[in-house]
């Protein structure tokens, strides 16, 4: 990349119908910003940018709920899910409201002129399915509304795809398919209705792809399974009028586009644009989500994305497992959560984000509970770090090169290959390698920053740093030294890991 080349890094558009809890921190958005303070640390260029999702239906569900309008559910959980991505200390560069101007109607452009070419380039295709079709109510029973069992693994499910397993599917293929509302609107029947489908044209450039980007056996694995059961196909469309509307040939109701297939890709051109990226110009793009979500994600966007050819694919995706909530999988619906500025107002947001990054939901399934999160605190961050600034607030000057563990920190980052356990464990070798010095406290700051900003920050500043942690100053030609840097000796009181509990 050049010198001007911009890092695009883009985590997953929170669903805007409810709050985001730990769950959400500790995957998709966590990692990004991580990452996005790692690159800053050391002088390239960042832009991280995200959005919410207005049209899953499960915001009109939640718009019944709650007694209100789709637009006021999207714009009061949109205030909301903001508030908590800045408690643990997530500042986006742009954070859309996609209801919102101008983000509304450049999101229903892109979506259009995308479904203008799939059909064009003979990449959509008309299928005729079932849905169930409640004829007291006029309801077609899609999205939030369809109920049912996973025909891949049984889990319980709702809309289009199993949370538990990953699988999209038809309606037509749930194990007892039926409406939320039961029978209280009245029976249900199957009708037939045309749809769009996307039909990738080469799965085996997709699966080179996604090997090359480093995507991990077991998701590949659920893009490979949906291909080799359903064919190369996922929904472009489906019955409805919430949404960007698109007209589907020989279809007697309205429907609108889907925003797991076609609204990823979309999404993706709009943040760059959210981001000021010119069409053409040098910059690496970083997208991050769930397991749940791999489908719309992989043979979704990117696989849209490598068959429309005019789209420069995603250099990078970043995937989690679940973060799970004392054994149970952390639930918007269910108020089975915890949310983050919650958390973050008992804990403090470097306590957060320190914990959730060394459970790693990117290894695989993990669980937060209060009792280890707790002791993690005490005996790590307060009894380990803090205690090792506090020793070295009255040591020498002493001499310690952070730049092997900088180093070493930055292969465990770097999007490729990304695995934040190694790199912070590159903090705790830090803190156990040697006896503290002044001189160390500098290293401290620099390896703490993209895990625990706020403490790292305050230290940084406190040995006579200005701004953020920045590995300029390692760099011979910025012609400043230990002394230098240290030339405002550190103030009478060393700085502590600020949480609550601590008070």
């Amino acid at each position: 990349m050049g010198a001007d080349a911009v890092n695009l890094l883009v985590p997953i558009p929170a669903t805007a119908n409810g709050r985001l809890h730990l769950g959400h921190i500790g995957g998709p958005m966590l990692r990004m910003d991580v990452l996005a303070r790692h690159l800053r640390r050391r002088g390239e260029q960042v832009r991280i940018v995200s959005a919410t999702d207005p049209f899953d239906s499960f915001v009109l569900l939640r718009a019944l709920q709650d007694n209100r309008s789709p637009e006021e559910v999207v714009e009061h959980w949109h205030a909301l899910i903001e508030r908590d991505l800045r408690a643990v200390g997530i500042d986006l560069d742009c954070f859309a409201n996609l209801l919102a101007e101008p983000w509304a109607t450049r999101n229903a452009e892109i979506i259009t002129r995308l479904m203008d070419d799939l059909v064009a380039e003979g990449l959509a295709e008309v299928m005729r399915e079932k849905f169930l079709y409640c004829p007291a109510s006029d309801r077609w029973i899609v999205g939030a509304w369809l109920l049912g069992s996973c025909p891949t693994c049984g889990a319980a499910c709702a809309s289009y795809f199993c949370e538990e397993c990953g699988t999209h599917y038809r309606p037509e293929m749930l194990a007892d398919a039926r409406s939320r509302f039961g029978l209280d609107e009245g029976p249900v029947e199957w009708r037939e209705l045309p749809c769009l489908y996307l039909r990738l044209p080469n799965t085996e450039e997709l699966t080179r792809r996604m090997v090359d980007m480093g995507v991990p056996q077991e998701f590949r694995d659920i893009v490979l399974r949906h291909i080799a059961t359903q064919g190369p196909l996922l929904r472009l469309t489906l019955p409805g009028t919430w949404g960007v509307p698109y007209e589907v040939p020989g279809s007697p109701v309205p429907q609108v586009t889907f925003t797991y297939s076609v609204g990823v890709l979309a999404f993706w051109l709009l943040c760059a644009e959210m981001a000021g990226i010119e069409p053409g110009s040098e910059s690496r793009s970083v997208a991050s989500f769930g397991i749940d979500n791999s489908l719309p994600f992989l043979l979704g966007g990117l696989g849209m994305g490598l068959a429309l050819r005019s789209v420069r694919p995603l250099d990078h995706v970043l995937l989690n497992h679940f973060h799970t909530l004392e054994g149970a999988k952390f639930s918007t619906s269910r108020g089975h959560a915890i949310w983050a500025e919650d958390m973050a107002a008992e804990a403090g947001s470097d306590a957060v984000r320190a914990y959730l990054v060394e459970v790693d939901p990117a290894r695989g399934t993990t669980d937060f509970a209060r009792p280890a999160f707790w002791s993690y605190v005490d005996d790590v961050l307060v009894g380990q770090w803090q205690a090792a600034v506090h020793r070295a607030w009255s040591g020498p000057m002493g001499d310690a090169d952070p730049g092997p563990l900088l180093q070493a920190q930055a292969r465990a980052i770097d999007p490729a290959h990304q695995d934040l356990v190694p790199a912070l464990a590159a903090v705790h070798e830090w803190v156990h390698a040697a006896t503290p010095t002044l001189s160390w406290l500098k290293g401290f700051a620099l390896l703490a920053y993209p895990f625990t900003p706020e403490f790292a920050t305050s230290v940084w500043h406190a040995v006579g740093g200005s701004g953020a942690p920045s590995t300029s100053v390692l760099d011979p030609a910025s012609g400043s030294s230990a002394e230098d840097f240290l030339l405002r000796s550190p103030s009478v009181a060393p700085p502590r890991i600020t949480f609550a509990r601590s008070q």
